[in-house]
């Protein structure tokens, strides 16, 4: 385990019937984001990776670095650590979690004492030594039930909890343990806070935890993510080889959704239904900074109307990179309260100095013809823009425009298209909720299934239309600056036809 850091925390040969087992099996290396997890002082730590990646063994060695972590509280410098581990059903924790926590400390090895039968909590108490002295290890085993209230837990206490497999817990029960840790020993004799760790594969961009780690930033919340299985990095290759992924992306042929969160390690789809881009790749293709604005270059507003209004900020770089900067996303908004919203994010700091193109979806240019106009030159009024009917209405169009640079690799290897951090219900439809509905009974693909986040896709495909078109690439001073320059040159050359100009 050289250059791990885990040989400052190891402290040399346990001194009990744990020895042979952790010694050898437990201590080894899956990689080092496993290892900066084991190390990992957060009060909330999640280590995400693929099948067979190692998570488990760092589950488990992450409670024993914490336990010999501890400070001694008692005579012969014991030491008191007392851990809770969660799974989201009794039946899960007994086939999985305790089967796997079995693996490394027995149930009946030396040094140990098991409490409890199959389908109800149970205890293990694991006393050793290392190099610092005694260790009294309390681990308590949990369920939440289906029905079960947070107030169930009051009364319990811990010096961390361990939630395993945590992306299938409710958010509500992930809330109320945190109210459990930090208790037993007391935060005083501890001199730290209670901790929270978790493992999970890739998961859906629904669950209350792709929220948490994933979407939102909190201080105090890590996630430690390991690279996919074929990523430069991928961990735990020594123990079971890239064959073992292949075998898997083979036999889920038919169902990518399966490979991309279990292979892949990418958040997304856990149902029957197909994302509509399955090109997109969280990995290379989200960016973990908020990207600049280029101040002279256009920024293009994409917007679709409806009782669910949309708009997508975009600009196209010089090199043929395609940024979604932004997004607004409103539910049952009036024209005054979109319009609102999205002048907003024009007025952010980032956005200042620049020059808007709105290009709002052609189907809300209907009206146009009367007196109160239609509802894209009113919001267009409200900003203080003039709105552009996008293109086309055809969907497979509209959707090819995205996926053009979502395929894309520029100089260098980089990405086509880059996605701003703020566009959370963007990144949402890319990995999850803009998907293909399938009829009922039958394997075709009707049609995009509604939801929240189909809207403001919607709006990025009117964006994704304008790329490549002066507008999207030239400011409009610039624009009329050539245009005065061909008037100017033709003039040289006689006559100047305006119908002959160029475009």
């Amino acid at each position: 385990m050289s250059g791990s850091g885990l040989e400052g925390i190891r402290p040399g040969p346990l001194r009990s019937g744990l020895e042979r087992t952790l010694g050898a099996t437990l201590w080894k290396s899956a990689g080092p984001v496993s290892d900066a997890f084991i190390l990992a002082t957060e009060p909330f730590a999640v280590l995400n990776g693929p099948v067979g990646s190692g998570k488990t063994v760092a589950f488990i060695k992450k409670a024993f670095v914490e336990a010999m972590r501890m400070r001694p509280i008692g005579p012969g410098n014991a030491r008191r650590y007392v851990l809770g581990i969660w799974r989201e059903s009794y039946k899960a924790l007994w086939a999985t979690t305790i089967r796997s926590w079995w693996k490394f400390i027995p149930e009946d090895m030396p040094g140990t004492r098991w409490l409890g039968t199959r389908g109800r909590p149970a205890e293990h108490i694991i006393n050793f030594e290392d190099g610092w002295g005694p260790v009294e290890m309390i681990v308590r085993f949990g369920a939440f039930s289906e029905a079960m209230d947070p107030e169930e837990l009051r009364g319990s206490e811990f010096t961390d909890a361990g939630l395993n497999e945590i992306d299938l817990m409710p958010k509500i029960l992930i809330e109320a343990i945190s109210g459990r840790v930090g208790r037993d020993p007391t935060r005083a004799q501890m001199g730290r806070a209670g901790r929270i760790f978790g493992d999970c594969n890739a998961p859906s961009v629904m669950s209350d935890i792709y929220q948490m780690f994933w979407q939102d930033e909190q201080d105090g919340f890590r996630l430690y993510r390991q690279p996919g299985a074929f990523e430069v990095g991928a961990e735990n290759l020594d123990n079971i080889s890239l064959d073992y992924y292949r075998d898997i992306v083979a036999k889920n042929a038919k169902n990518q959704n399966y490979v991309r969160r279990m292979v892949h390690n990418i958040p997304g789809v856990n149902t029957g239904d197909d994302i509509v881009y399955p090109e997109y790749d969280d990995v290379r293709h989200f960016s973990k900074e908020t990207l600049p604005v280029e101040k002279m270059i256009p920024v293009t507003i994409g917007a679709d109307g409806g009782l669910t209004p949309a708009a997508v900020f975009q600009q196209e770089m010089p090199d043929g990179q395609v940024r979604w900067l932004a997004e607004v996303q409103t539910e049952r908004a009036g024209e005054s309260a979109f319009a609102a919203a999205v002048s907003a994010v024009m007025s952010l700091p980032r956005f200042r100095g620049c020059e808007f193109n709105f290009v709002p979806d052609p189907a809300t240019f209907a009206g146009e013809d009367t007196v109160e106009g239609s509802w894209a030159s009113r919001v267009g009024k409200l900003l203080g823009l003039v709105a552009h009917k996008a293109q086309t209405n055809d969907v497979g169009v509209r959707h090819e425009a995205v996926r053009s640079f979502l395929t894309r690799t520029l100089d260098g290897g980089r990405p086509g298209f880059l996605l701003d951090p703020s566009c959370k219900g963007i990144r949402r439809g890319f990995l999850e909720s803009y998907a293909f509905q399938k009829t009922r009974g039958t394997n075709d693909i009707s049609s995009v299934r509604k939801s929240f986040d189909s809207h403001v896709h919607d709006a990025g495909q009117y964006c994704a239309m304008e790329t490549g078109s002066a507008r999207s690439r030239h400011r409009s001073s610039a624009l009329a600056a050539e245009r005065q320059a061909r008037r100017q040159e033709g003039n040289r050359g006689g006559r100047y036809n305006p119908l002959s100009r160029g475009r």
